[in-house]
């Protein structure tokens, strides 16, 4: 084990904390599968089936994406230690594309419709990714902001981290914003699981909400994890789910409201493009980051409050 990592010690065995937050957060997932699966109604071993092929495929495509993308201009990561999983390193989003895979799978060999599952697993999925970055805390200078402006917000509350050698020094705790968000976004998705809805919705919506609050958030943290330049790989992943995502709810929608699909096509490069243009801004020039991450925000709220329209107004207008 590396020595320096924060350690565990359970029944006297000594693991990696970061790694028992991860457990934790896959347990609670893989629960969250098992009791959808039984509410859904699907075949006698779907859920068993559909939490294995996203565990492995999870993981698989998590240590594949930052493998290859990490220290980019050096090549990634050597192909001999990518198999050497204890000496860590892995992508968020990279795991999350794995368990659509992984979901997508499962439906071809057990013959249930793939929207059910991915949205079983886009459900579940915000536990893990809770659990996940709120371990992250245990890593010192892992996933935390730029220095703070002294006595600004949220300097001095608890979503704040003192640096270890700096008293008058804090940083946003990014990853606790994370996890708190993650939370919400598990909370929101299961208030549309009672609503009226076609399968597939809530896949559609994770990947709205995750895809427009990952640019956010990835744009917060300052440690420069898989980044190449100011580019930030796992930004475009979330960039991808967020296009993803609307262009599907268009799709669905059906021609319905061709206006509002229209405009949430072409509000999405509008809306990338300007949080790319603030995130290239946001150490260049003197304009408050409050004022700078407002209107990245109300910015990306664009296409996805238009997403979540074509996705509930689904009925030719009179």
């Amino acid at each position: 084990m590396w020595e320096e990592a924060p350690k565990t010690e359970i029944f006297g065995i000594q693991v990696y904390t970061f790694g028992l937050y991860c457990a934790i957060g896959a347990l609670c997932a893989v629960a969250a599968v098992c009791v959808l699966c039984r509410a859904e109604r699907l075949k006698k071993g779907t859920a068993a089936l559909l939490s294995l092929l996203s565990l492995l495929c999870g993981i698989i495509c998590s240590r594949l994406v930052f493998c290859l993308l990490n220290d980019v201009a050096l090549g990634g990561v050597p192909f001999r230690a990518w198999f050497n999983l204890s000496i860590g390193g892995f992508s968020l989003f990279g795991m999350i594309f794995g368990v659509f895979l992984g979901a997508w799978i499962c439906s071809k060999a057990v013959g249930e419709k793939a929207d059910i599952l991915l949205d079983i697993v886009s459900v579940a999925l915000p536990l893990m990714m809770a659990a996940e970055r709120f371990g992250e805390r245990v890593t010192e200078g892992f996933n935390i902001s730029r220095q703070l402006a002294f006595g600004s917000f949220p300097d001095g509350t608890f979503l704040s981290v003192k640096d270890a050698y700096y008293e008058d020094v804090s940083f946003l705790a990014t990853h606790l914003l994370c996890a708190i968000c993650a939370v919400v976004l598990f909370l929101v998705l299961v208030f549309f699981l009672t609503r009226n809805r076609a399968d597939g919705d809530l896949w559609i919506l994770f990947m709205m909400l995750c895809g427009a609050g990952g640019i956010i958030l990835e744009s917060l943290r300052y440690d420069h994890f898989l980044e190449y330049s100011f580019v930030c790989f796992q930004q475009i992943f979330a960039a991808i789910l967020l296009v993803w995502g609307v262009t599907l709810a268009g799709i669905r929608n059906r021609g319905a409201h061709k206006g509002i699909f229209r405009a949430a096509i072409i509000s999405l490069p509008l809306s990338i493009g300007l949080a790319g243009g603030i995130e290239f801004a946001l150490d260049r020039m003197s304009i408050s980051h409050y004022v700078l991450y407002a209107v990245m925000f109300l910015g990306l709220a664009v296409p996805v409050v238009l997403g979540i329209l074509l996705l509930v107004k689904r009925e030719r207008p009179a």
